[in-house]
């Protein structure tokens, strides 16, 4: 009795007036497994129980343990975890999808009696048990407490039982019949299903976890035990990673501090750049393997498919999903249309049924149900869409960080003549790391739309077809026809694109040309003419971007117009085709057909480009790396384990020709090698034969070699060499005798005709100085280093013996200050003894140099060849040299001699045995040496060091004090001379903004956003046309009107629809035209100013501002403003407004939407906030990271040679990996940052179509709204979602766009010289030579020490004057004042009368002539060498050829003065490029010639012949020669002897000479 009483008080569960209650309650079948309300009851047990014992064990673990002490940033997943998180998903659905049948069953079927609660009471318990499940299963693998899973367990049981017993209870109600209609029964079926699923999975975790049943329980992931590890995509919950949950730490650390690279961390192994490129050379080696079992040409595409193919596919898989929910959202909204017009038109009576619950037809048809579908297939589309982005993103940067580090791999294998010999160009190897990884990156990112987009756009389709029948094919032709249409224009716009590519690089290469020729640009007032060259070349540039453009908006013109012309179409025909009027549901639901089916078609000419740019670059990529390679041995694979470890096999078949190119399998094991050998102190030789070489021979070099294979003659011919072991030997020869090559061909780098190298088997390792000295950007102290062991006495001895101490000195950060990019903050010499101090410092048997000396005045010279070659290499470290020199004073030191002319070795000995052979050749050495003896006073006074380190002291601002202790230290803030560039912090200034606008004109930005409004307010007006035109079509149904009535509603309402779609697209057009087009006309200003001010810049700006920071602004920062910029700020504006345009109208259709609304707007600006924020940072850092990588490449292309004689190749690698890892670092963190927003956009867009759904449905049931207004707000919601995205999106990508038109704007105001002058000087001017020097004092800039005091001094016409002074003295700077390259601040120069300060400063520099001790040649014929602004005949340049012993060189060429010359004049010889510059000062015929000594880098004999010519050649000119030699001033009229900025002597040599107490004296004693 109490039992039944008990069961009674549980009747208002049951609901009044039910057959099926408690009263009366026994414990058989009627009133249990036959009772409804029963078996309800029973079916919310478990899940009662669940809720109160998860919550019991969660508070005691979380609240009562250690565990609330722990934090926990990463979760190690247990088995299924995946899956499971899908199966939860089902889950949750089936709970909403219960609770809204209980509700409409209790609703309509119930309606006339009181409310059943045990209709949708265990639905509402149903929902928060998945929902705890979800927070308990996530605890469990958190705080790794792998005994909850019992009370899991138990639940998926009581669970399923539940479900069991409402599904036998449905099978008695329903006669032992299933009614399949009826959607509790639907959703019981699958529960059942869903919770045998999760009862399997459990008891595998139970399996593993606990038991550890047939399966071994992986270990605690290495990934996790690095502390910095924070990329804890993988290492999360499945929904924080598809919702990227786990990012939330760097968005709140960036958002309150600014990122740095160290707040990033590092990676998860799967995601590093290592495990990628073994990755990839493993698939190319199994490629390779193929390729060469079934002799087919080797396919990249495979190996793409092969290393990376499964996790792409993956990301396929998951747009599938994505695809096939965009499908719901239009046919839910023609549901929720009818639904309204039901309601408005008074037929909303639902079907008669005699059934106890809801049919799955009827629950599908309700307006409220529909909303709630498209929400929650907006959400499944959000996740699968961002995972799919993220899935193949994350993969193309993986296949661009393993293909960047095969490309560097290959780059350290390229065989020298394949560069210097024009094949590949620096740039154009760089272009494979930079451009063309970046197509395949671009191309793996849009990999699934080539077969999305054709399935996207069959499904939408077929939904037309069932909306508006045939009328909405023939429609939808108009799409077809304008694809071709757009694939043309894609294909105009890829063309110019090319063409633009083309135009920029020749001026990117100009503009690199002006950087590195800065000086003598300045020296010669080439200013104007090389900014007219580079400003038409701009302009051609911008033309041709112009043409793109236009075609650009010729494309999202017919794009934007497609779906406006297909509705148009489609709506007049349906009417006529059909016979009935259009209506709301048919409308709208086309409506957002058509607007989501624009979207694929726009993006599909795109993806075409995307390929076509990834199927060239492959293509280029497989000729990069089947460029010729330096020679490499095929010895037999026995020896493959040397190669895996870095070192180069012997072939002891010397006198067959070496192949070029090692075996791709064998390359690959040097790719794939894992060696850790970071600190290697020997290296291995180049190829070649080890044994049958006596001891006393270090190496023998026998046979042909010969740069470029397709040369009909050997470069080098006969050659019989053999290198003594423990011996010095000196090869010298006239320029271009063949030296150089001779060194080249024992390093390997050159290819092998005939015979080949023999290195003795315990003298086979070497160290390499090459005649441009290659540094690299570390300290000096690295440099030196490079990476062998530390020894401090041996370190000190070579710096000593380099004479480096001095400039270390100078340095601020002593030897570990940072030498900048290519050596910018030291002069050649300076870079010459560090490269010969690394050769040194080495313990490499053979040491060779490539003519050091030249670069080194005469007392350096002396000392470094005394303390450095003779005595640390020969008698401290009897290690083998071979030295090539012009010094011949030396040649009595050497053991062995060679003598080379036209590429063969002519004679070779000692000295005596080559005047034994030919005395006259020997007798005029022997001359020259007594010259240069007696030359030698010179010493410490006119030194080329001394400059140097002048130079230095200028570079340190004067207001900067070294602090000793710091530089004992270390600092590493004291060990820079060039600045590190500082990265922008904060939101770009509004300043910057407006100067972009300026630069577009006020007018036209003002024009530009009257045009996008009216494109917008247009659009409104089209739709709500439409609104009333589908209405209208509503009362004609009801009215049963007439053909001709409906005819005549359609002529009235189409011709409104197609005047408003036809003037919204020519305002867009218009608007997009006019932002386009001035753009590009404010990036051409901006470019030409920005140039302006460089150009114009004092030499102190290049002197501390890298150039490759300068040229960064020209190429990567104009870049963006010409092509991106624009369009971003268009972008930007346009989706602003039509986010306004959308909230507007269901605003104006649903009042109170606003009030929703509110706090979504606020959720929305505080996520702009905190993104833009933070994805600023990380862009920078990006964009800082990538730099490091480009420029460790083309800095490892400038020392090949170095490096591989060093076999440093692995440290290059690894270094080179590193960059890269940080690179990727960056890019994954914002990729995955982009998909944190894009994942939180597209919800709070989702919400904001249930939320316009909602009040839509709301206001129809009370306010009696239209159906075409509620399908009007809808769709204009659906289109929010999208639209917000690319708001954020496109107002982050400006501020970062923006950041390049700052950095333009800075360089447009630097401080430049003042090019005006207030007198003109005449045509004449000079006429005389006469230079007066006043009272001058001067400075390198405004904060910095003066250079020169008080200088009162007067050259007399056709005078030569000498001059020369101790260290710091101002010889140079006393000449730059003359071509004002520096700031006379007191005084004045007078050069025959006239104030050069007065007059215009182009025309002081194009009046005088310099010859550089630096020689530039800029790429272009010989002619414009020479004379670049086409002043002289024919014949007057073979006259300064000929002056300048080169007409023989030249008339050998094929195309004499029209040959080319190569980027930096790598064609030519160093010193053949110095006699160029000599031909180039003699054709300016000008009254003064400043010579600092122009020929440091020739043989002497030339040398002579050269002294003898230029004396009678310039005989009637002023001449100031800055002497390193002194033969070169012994003849001077006067010498000129300078002493800390100040004169201290002035005479003629001879009078100076006389005086025993002077300078000049004393100086000439010193070296006797």
């Amino acid at each position: 009795m109490a039992q039944q009483q008990l069961m009674e008080k549980f009747n208002w569960y049951c609901g009044v007036n039910n057959s099926a209650n408690f009263d009366n309650f026994t414990w058989d079948l009627k009133h249990t497994l036959y009772n409804t309300c029963f078996t309800d009851l029973v079916y919310t047990v478990p899940h009662l129980l669940f809720i109160l014992l998860s919550v019991l064990v969660l508070f005691i673990l979380g609240c009562c343990t250690r565990i609330r002490k722990e934090k926990y940033q990463y979760l190690i997943q247990y088995p299924g975890h995946n899956f499971r998180w899908v199966v939860i998903l089902l889950l949750i659905t089936l709970a909403a999808c219960l609770i809204g049948e209980g509700i409409l069953t209790d609703l309509t079927n119930y309606a006339k009696v009181p409310t059943r609660p045990h209709l949708y009471v265990p639905a509402g318990l149903f929902l928060i048990s998945s929902l705890l499940t979800i927070v308990f299963y996530t605890k469990m693998e958190v705080w790794s407490r792998r005994h909850m899973t019992w009370l899991l367990l138990l639940f998926w049981i009581g669970a399923l039982g539940g479900e069991c017993t409402r599904f036998l209870n449905f099978y008695y109600d329903f006669n032992q019949e299933f009614n399949y209609l009826l959607l509790r029964v639907d959703l019981n079926i699958v529960a059942m299903g869903v919770y045998f699923v999760f009862l399997l999975l459990e008891l595998n975790v139970i399996r593993i976890k606990i038991f550890s049943c047939c399966s071994e329980e992986d270990g605690f992931p290495e990934d996790l035990m690095k502390e910095d590890m924070h990329y804890m995509q993988g290492y999360s919950s499945l929904l924080s990673s598809a919702s990227y949950l786990w990012m939330n730490w760097i968005f709140k650390k960036g958002y309150k501090s600014t990122l740095e690279m160290a707040d990033l961390g590092s990676l998860s192994e799967v995601h590093t750049t290592k495990y990628q490129r073994e990755n990839f050379t493993n698939a190319l080696l199994k490629e390779q393997a193929l390729a060469k079992l079934y002799k087919k040409p080797l396919s990249l595409y495979r190996v793409y498919a092969r290393a990376f193919g499964a996790r792409i596919a993956l990301g396929g898989l998951v747009k599938i999903l994505g695809d096939l929910s965009t499908f719901i959202p239009p046919l839910a909204l023609a549901g929720a249309i009818k639904y309204v017009t039901g309601i408005y038109y008074g037929d909303s009576t639902p079907d008669e049924t005699n059934t106890k619950y809801i049919t799955a037809l009827d629950f599908l048809r309700n307006g409220f149900v529909l909303v709630i579908v498209i929400f929650w297939s907006n959400i499944i589309k959000l996740l699968a869409q961002q995972g799919h982005y993220h899935i193949v993103i994350t993969e193309s940067a993986h296949i661009k960080a393993a293909l960047q580090a095969a490309v560097y791999d290959k780059s350290l294998r390229l065989s020298s003549y394949t560069m210097t010999g024009g094949a590949m160009t620096m740039g154009q190897i760089t272009n494979h790391m930079s451009v063309d990884t970046t197509n395949i990156l671009n191309s793996t990112q849009w990999v699934h739309y080539v077969w999305s987009i054709p399935f996207v756009i069959t499904g939408y389709l077929v939904i037309l077809y069932f909306e508006l029948g045939i009328a909405a094919l023939i429609g939808s032709l108009i799409f077809f026809i304008t694809l071709p249409i757009q694939v043309i224009i894609a294909r105009q716009t890829a063309k110019y694109q090319k063409i633009s590519m083309a135009k920029s690089d020749e001026r990117l290469k100009r503009t690199n040309e002006l950087l590195q020729g800065i000086k003598l640009i300045k020296l010669y007032g080439w200013e104007d003419m090389f900014y007219t060259s580079i400003s038409k070349v701009r302009a051609l540039e911008i033309l041709t971007m112009m043409k793109q453009m236009g075609w650009r908006v010729v494309l999202m013109s017919i794009t934007n117009a497609s779906p406006l012309l297909v509705t148009l179409v489609s709506y007049s025909l349906y009417t006529k085709l059909t016979g009935k009027p259009l209506t709301p549901d048919i409308a709208f639901a086309a409506l957002s057909v058509f607007n989501q089916m624009s979207i694929p078609l726009y993006l599909m000419p795109n993806v075409f480009i995307f390929h076509i740019n990834a199927v060239i670059s492959t293509g280029r990529l497989r000729l990069f790396f089947e460029a010729p390679e330096i020679e490499e041995s095929e010895a037999d694979s026995g020896k493959s384990a040397a190669r895996l470890r870095g070192e180069r096999t012997v072939n002891p078949e010397v006198e067959v020709r070496q192949p070029r190119r090692q075996k791709r399998e064998d390359r690959q094991r040097l790719l794939s090698s894992n060696s850790d050998d970071a600190h290697s102190t020997v290296s291995r030789s180049p190829l070649h034969e080890s044994f049958g070489i006596s001891d006393n021979i270090a190496l023998r070099v026998r046979g042909n070699f010969i740069w470029d294979e397709s040369a009909n003659t050997p470069t080098l011919r006969n050659i019989d060499l053999d290198i003594p072991k423990g011996k010095l030997t000196m090869v010298i020869g006239q320029v271009g005798s063949g030296k150089s090559s001779l060194l080249s061909a024992i390093l390997g780098e050159m290819t092998t005709v005939s015979g080949g190298v023999q290195w003795n088997e315990n003298n086979q390792s070497i160290a390499y100085g090459a005649q441009k000295a290659w540094l690299l950007n570390a300290s000096l102290k690295d440099n030196i280093i490079f990476d062998t062991k530390y020894d401090h006495t041996r370190y000190k001895r070579v710096i000593a013996a380099c004479s480096l101490q001095p400039d270390i000195d100078i340095l601020p950060g002593g030897d570990q200050t940072e030498i900048g990019e290519k050596g910018i903050n030291l002069s050649g010499g300076q870079k010459q003894r560090v490269s010969v101090g690394r050769a040194m410092y080495s313990y490499n048997d053979v040491v060779v140099l490539d003519d050091p000396l030249s670069a080194l005045d005469m007392h350096v010279g002396a000392h470094l060849f005394k303390e450095g070659i003779e005595g640390f290499l020969m008698r401290k470290s009897k290690r083998t040299v071979v030295l090539v020199t012009h010094q011949i004073q030396y040649a009595e030191k050497a053991d062995k001699i060679v003598y080379m002319k036209d590429g063969c070795i002519l004679h070779q000995g000692t000295l005596e045995d080559i005047r034994d052979e030919n005395p006259e050749l020997v007798a005029n050495w022997r001359a020259t040496m007594r010259e240069m003896t007696e030359s030698e006073s010179e010493l410490s006074a006119a030194e080329d060091v001394e400059e140097e380190r002048a130079k230095l002291v200028r570079q340190i601002s004067s207001s900067k004090v070294i602090d000793d202790k710091k530089i004992a230290k270390g600092d590493s803030s004291t060990g820079r001379l060039v600045e590190k560039e500082e990265r922008a912090e904060g939101s770009v200034s509004w300043k910057v903004y407006l100067s972009y606008i300026r630069a577009l004109g006020y007018w036209t930005f003002i024009a530009s956003l009257v045009l996008v409004f009216s494109q917008n307010g247009l659009g409104i007006g089209t739709n709500y046309w439409l609104s009333a035109w589908s209405e209208k079509g509503n009362n004609l149904t009801l009215e049963n009107a007439t053909q001709e009535e409906l005819l005549e509603s359609l002529d009235y309402y189409l011709g409104g629809y197609a005047g408003l779609s036809i003037a919204s697209i020519i305002a867009g057009a218009a608007g997009m035209t006019l932002i386009y087009i001035s753009s590009l006309f404010a990036a051409r200003q901006l470019h030409n100013s920005m140039l302006n001010s460089v150009m114009r810049a004092p030499m102190r700006f290049f002197d501390t501002t890298p150039i490759g920071r300068v040229l960064n602004r020209f190429s990567s920062d104009t870049a963006t403003i010409d092509q991106r910029l624009g369009a971003t700020l268009g972008g930007f504006l346009r989706f602003t407004v039509n986010c306004l345009s959308a909230i507007l109208v269901n605003a104006i259709v649903t009042w109170y939407f606003i009030i929703a609304l509110i706090p979504v707007f606020f959720l929305y600006l505080l996520l702009m906030k905190v993104f833009i924020t933070t994805s600023r940072d990380i862009q920078r850092l990006d964009s800082i990271s990538k730099s490091p990588v480009y420029a460790h490449f083309s800095e490892s292309l400038g020392g090949l040679s170095t490096i591989r004689a060093y076999k440093q190749h692995r440290r290059f690698q690894k270094a080179l990996i590193k960059k890269i890892e940080c690179s990727n670092l960056t890019f994954l963190y914002l990729n995955t940052g982009n998909r944190w927003l894009g994942s939180r956009l597209d919800m709070i867009g989702a919400t904001i179509v249930l939320l316009a759904g909602l009040a839509t449905m709301i206001s129809a049931l009370t306010h009696n709204l239209q159906p075409s207004l509620v399908g009007l707000a809808i769709t204009y919601a659906l289109s929010i979602s999208s639209q917000l995205n690319w708001v954020i999106r496109l107002s982050a990508d400006l501020e970062m766009q923006m950041n390049a038109m700052e950095r333009v704007e800075y360089y447009k105001s630097i401080e430049t010289e003042n090019y005006d002058g207030i007198v003109d000087p005449g045509p004449d001017w000079p006429d005389k030579g006469e230079i007066v020097y006043n009272g001058v004092s001067a400075r390198y800039a405004s904060d910095l020490d003066p250079v020169l005091h008080d200088i009162d001094i007067r050259f007399q016409p056709g005078e030569k004057i000498g001059i020369c002074g101790r260290t710091g003295s101002g010889k140079s700077s006393l000449t730059l004042t003359l071509f004002r390259i520096i700031q006379t601040f007191k005084g004045r120069i007078m050069v025959d009368g006239m104030n050069i300060a007065h007059l215009p400063l182009g025309e002081v520099r194009r009046r005088f002539a310099i010859i550089p001790q630096d020689p530039v040649l800029f790429t272009g014929t010989i002619r414009f060498n020479l004379d670049a602004r086409g002043e002289h005949d024919d014949d007057a340049l073979w006259e300064a050829l000929e002056i300048a012993q080169l007409k023989g060189v030249v008339s050998d060429l094929d195309l004499k003065l029209d040959a080319m010359v190569t980027e930096g004049g790598e064609n030519f010889s160093v010193g053949q490029r110095q006699l160029f510059c000599l031909a180039r000062a003699f054709l300016r015929k000008t009254r003064i010639l400043v010579m600092d000594e122009a020929t440091a880098s020739i043989d002497l004999e030339t040398d002579a012949i050269l002294q003898d010519v230029v004396a009678h050649a310039f005989k009637e000119r002023t001449i100031l020669t800055i002497a390193h030699r002194v033969q070169t001033i012994l003849d001077s009229d006067h010498i000129l002897v300078l002493n800390e900025g100040r004169i201290a002597e002035y005479d003629t040599p001879q009078n100076l000479l006389a005086q025993e107490d002077s300078i000049f004296a004393s100086l000439v004693k010193a070296g006797k």
